[in-house]
């Protein structure tokens, strides 16, 4: 069950990462973040880019269903606000070494040992990126009591997340 719980922690907010430097610091009046979009300077979005709002389950309305207190909210915050520039430099680097990766596949010119390595540097980073977020989920678990995993769990096998989440519907 806890096994089960850190996945879906995971899964949470492994979708959040990768637009949470665009949408870090937007919030509504009810603390949830609402997403906010980059754009070049022609008005487009950069390709690759999507707009995308991290469920922040210790905010909100979900705050409220969790039963969780100011307190537990703020320390699940500072953690996730003080692993997020991680998070970020990982997915970054993540992005790079993918775009390094597939121009060397479409040259289609570099000896095998080459790409080998390029791909040794890609899974290495996202290996880092992984366990980043795993000790982050791990530590905002260690906030919630055994109830409020629980509920949490309840929330997300649900489709909670989902429905809240526009760029993730059903």
């Amino acid at each position: 069950m806890a096994r089960h719980l850190a996945w879906i922690l995971a899964a949470a907010l492994v979708q959040s990462v990768p637009a949470a430097a665009s949408a870090r610091g937007a919030h509504d009046g009810d603390g949830e973040q609402r997403g906010t979009e980059t754009r070049d300077r022609d008005g487009r979005r950069p390709q690759g880019k999507s707009e995308h709002r991290p469920w922040k389950f210790w905010q909100g309305e979900s705050k409220t269903e969790l039963g969780l207190t100011n307190q537990q909210a703020s320390e699940i915050e500072q953690i996730f606000r003080s692993t997020l520039p991680r998070l970020e430099a990982a997915k970054d680097k993540i992005d790079k070494l993918e775009a390094t990766l597939s121009q060397t596949v479409k040259d289609n010119t570099a000896d095998l040992a080459t790409v080998a390595q390029q791909v040794d540097r890609l899974e290495a980073a996202r290996a880092d990126l992984y366990k980043t977020r795993t000790l982050m989920l791990y530590r905002m678990r260690g906030v919630l009591s055994a109830e409020q995993r629980e509920k949490l769990q309840t929330l997300w096998e649900a489709g909670r997340p989902r429905s809240q989440d526009p760029a993730v519907r059903r």
